[in-house]
Parts: C-alpha cells; structure tokens; sequence
C-alpha cells in the first residue's frame, strides 16, 4: 500500500461518491477551511495502483506547540476489508508523525451498533463493536461514548430513499408534525435563503435563539466566509419568516368569514331545528374561537414589526446527504412553528434534488424524558427517523514522548487548578488543605 497526497479533483470524486461522505469530508468545507488559513492536507491511500481509502487532515497547534491531526468523520475506507484497516491507519499515524505531529485522531462515520427511532439497539442490522476493538488493539485510544458536540457521533437521520413524492413524505411522519407543518403554511411562514446582503437577519436570529436554548454558535464572520467560499447548494443559511401585518389581516379576514358564517348557521338551526347544522355550529365554533385566540396570541407584535425571522437554520448539502448542522427558533416566535417549517421546507429539498439521507445531526436526551435535550430528540422523531450511534473519535500517540509529556503537564495543570479554586473557597477544603492555607 501506498500514502499519496490527493489533487482537489481525485479527493471530491472518492469523497462524494462514497457511502461514508459527509459535509466534514468534502471539498465545500475543504475549500473553505483552506481561506480560513487552516492547515488541511488531502490524502488517499492506494492498493495495486487503486485507491482504497481518503481523507482529510485537518492540522492544529495549540499555543505550546502541541500539534494534533484530526481526520473528522474519516478516513473513508472499506471498514469490513480486514486486509486494509490496519496498513490504513499505520500509513497514516506513520504520515502524522512525518508532519511533527504528537497525536492522531479518527472518527470513523459508520455506525456503532445500528438503533431505531426508540434508541434501541439492533446488531442484527449492523454491528461494528468488533471494530472498535481493532482499532484499540491498533494503538488508539477510545473517546467513550458520551455525546461529543465538537465532533456529533449521537445524530437522528431520516431515509428518503423509496419515498415518492411530497405527499408520501409528510405522511410518513406523525399526525403532531403534520398539523405543525400544514398551520404553518396557512399561516403565511415561508422560508428564504441568506445571502451576504441579509446575513444580519440570519445571524441575529440564529443568535437570539442559541442564546435563549444555551448551544454555541459561531461568530458572524464565520457564516461571512462560508457563504463567500462554497457553493449556495453546500451552505444554505435559511430562514423561517412571516410578515406579521399580513397575517393578521389574513386571520381578521378569515375570522369575519367564519363568523358570518357562524351566524348564518345559528340561524338556520333556530329555524329549522336541523341536527346536521347544529353539528356544523360546533365545527365552526371551533374555528372562530381558534381564530381569536391567534388574534389574541400576535397581540404583542404590532404591525410595526413587519417581516419577522422567526427562525434560522444552517444547512449543509453534500453527496448524498442534507444535514442541519445548527439552528433554532426565536422563542417569542416560538408559535410559528419556524423550526418545523425549515426542517418540512429543506426535506422536499432533499427529496426534489436526489439527496437520499436527511440528517438532523446532534441529538441527545434519547434515553428518557428527564434527560436534557429529550424535548429536542421527540421533535425530531415526529418527522420519522432512526437514531443513529457512530463510533466515536480514537487518538492514537504518534509521538509518544509529546504525548505523555503533554498529558502530564494538563493532569499537572488541572490539579494546580483544583488547589487554587479550594483556596478561593476555604470554607470548601478539607482539613489539611486549611492548615496549609493557614501556614
């Protein structure tokens, strides 16, 4: 076997062909990484003249000069070839050290152990537990399985594959999300796609809601270059808007209607005593009441407010697959449905341009309801899914004396830091620790 570095074209051509791909291993982020001045290196692997394996490199130093070689989501490689695995990785740890690296890391994008929209695990399906247990056996270390939200290996992930049309795809998923959708396209919301000319609609939204629900997002700037180093396919900053005086002329309009209507109704059931229109009332009652409680729900958005971003969304789009990477609802919006409109909006995107998969990507709080996040893995599971469990990243040593020296100087560290915050708390430390303090 042999290392080779790869030509932008021969890695996009392995990268987007391969059941592995992901937006982490494609040349979009690559290109726009490389603006951003990172480090990033594109490698493949060949066998008999063939090339078996590939790959993304992404190098970075901390401020002591660590150097660490992160293949996120990769290498993307034929796991189950028993015969590769190992002249893959020892290729590559052996490339990293070349590149003065001290550690290697990997996160192979194949399942752990195959589950459904409930959690529960199915090896019957697929079961790489075995591989875990090789790469270990190859010198890498195992991360653990606890939700990694720099690097998602816990995701929720919707197979468009075999589905139809539109209407075959929103009755695949559950009556709650179904009235969700439909309310929010009668409602007027409607989505459009930021551009440099209105990114501050975007980001404002996105970052009121990241605030509010407590996830990270990353500064302007960032969503800046990434709409002006890839493609309006691979980055589609959407958005979820309604213009709020249309809508609530749109409501009054349809509640007079049903009113009258309502009216006519009561009248006629006065007159006729007919049963059927009596049942009518009930149905038309019901409307008008919905609709005065809408009425009443937009009271505090005066038509002054115009067009409103109720929500924003970063999607990516690469290879086979549509993920959304991260986003959310404004929460005084939150009646909108925003975050449902996107999702229903950029799934028939999915479904008209040939992408097979619709990933929801981070998703947590799977095992019960007094989990943190659980809220967010049911609203995901009413679009219809499975929850999907990757391996998880491996670091393996490729400079061993930086390695242990490194990670002895942070054990060295985190110890001092513990010391000094018992010292800023006194009143917190053990005995020993206040007669030191005192002495």
């Amino acid at each position: 076997m042999e290392f080779v570095i790869l030509s932008d074209a021969d890695f996009e051509t392995f990268a987007k062909g391969h059941p592995q791909g992901s937006f982490i291993q494609s040349m979009e982020l690559t290109r726009f990484q490389r603006a951003r001045g990172q480090e990033v290196e594109l490698f493949g692997i060949n066998r008999g003249g063939s090339l078996i394996a590939a790959g993304k490199i992404v190098y970075t130093s901390n401020r002591v000069g660590y150097k660490v070689a992160d293949c996120a989501k990769g290498p993307l490689m034929d796991y189950s070839d028993a015969a590769a695995v190992r002249p893959v990785v020892e290729l590559l740890k052996k490339h990293a050290a070349s590149k003065k690296a001290a550690e290697l890391r990997i996160s192979p994008n194949v399942k752990y152990i195959a589950r459904d929209e409930d959690g529960a695990e199915h090896p019957e399906i697929e079961d790489n537990r075995p591989l875990l247990k090789e790469l270990e056996g190859l010198g890498f270390k195992h991360q653990g399985f606890d939700m990694n939200f720099a690097n998602i290996n816990w995701m929720f992930i919707k197979t468009l594959d075999g589905v139809a049309d539109s209407e075959e795809l929103i009755m695949g998923m559950n009556y709650r999300t179904r009235k969700a959708i439909r309310k929010a396209e009668k409602n007027g919301v409607y989505l459009e796609q930021a551009t440099l000319e209105t990114l501050d609609d975007f980001y404002d939204a996105l970052k009121t809601a990241g605030d509010e629900k407590g996830f990270t997002y990353r500064e302007r700037e960032y969503y800046e270059q990434l709409l002006r180093n890839t493609s309006d396919e691979f980055t589609k900053l959407m958005m979820a808007k309604i213009n709020i005086p249309e809508y609530r002329a749109s409501i009054t309009e349809r509640l007079e209607a049903e009113s009258r209507t309502l009216a006519d109704l009561k009248r006629e059931v006065e007159e006729t005593g007919s049963k059927k229109k009596a049942n009518r009332v009930k149905v038309v009652q019901d409307l008008v009441d919905s609709y005065e409680r809408s009425l009443k729900d937009i009271e505090r958005f005066p038509d002054s407010v115009g067009v409103a971003t109720v929500a924003a969304i970063h999607f990516a789009c690469s290879g086979d697959e549509l993920t959304c990477v991260i986003g959310g609802t404004v929460q005084d919006y939150i009646y909108f449905n925003g975050a449902t409109s996107l999702y229903w909006g950029m799934m028939l995107h999915a479904l008209n341009n040939g992408y097979s998969k619709y990933n929801f990507y981070g998703t947590f709080g799977i095992q019960g309801q007094d989990e943190t996040g659980h809220g967010g893995y049911e609203f995901k599971k009413g679009f219809g899914g499975e929850v999907v469990q990757l391996l998880g990243d491996f670091v393996a040593p490729v400079s061993p004396v930086k390695y242990a020296a490194y990670r002895a100087v942070r054990k060295l560290a985190g110890a001092a830091q513990t010391v000094l915050g018992n010292l800023r708390n006194p009143g917190q430390l053990p005995v020993i620790g206040k007669l030191l303090k005192r002495n």
